[in-house]
């Protein structure tokens, strides 16, 4: 597994659990922290894609 899959594995794993902890902490219904979820998992994969480019930019 390359380094990006694994951050990008560890990214998601991470907006779920920050999910279900808003949906505990404010009573949120589900579909809110799975909304939540999502949305931070694009955003976290958006910045390693952002960083993975800027890498490969500067190797060349």
């Amino acid at each position: 597994m390359s380094s990006e899959n694994r951050v990008t594995l560890i990214a998601v794993i991470v907006a779920v659990i920050v999910g279900i902890v808003m949906q505990v902490a404010f009573k949120f219904p589900t579909i809110v922290s799975a909304v939540v979820s999502i949305f931070l998992g694009i955003f976290v994969g958006f910045i390693v894609y952002l960083i993975t480019n800027f890498m490969n930019k500067r190797k060349r």
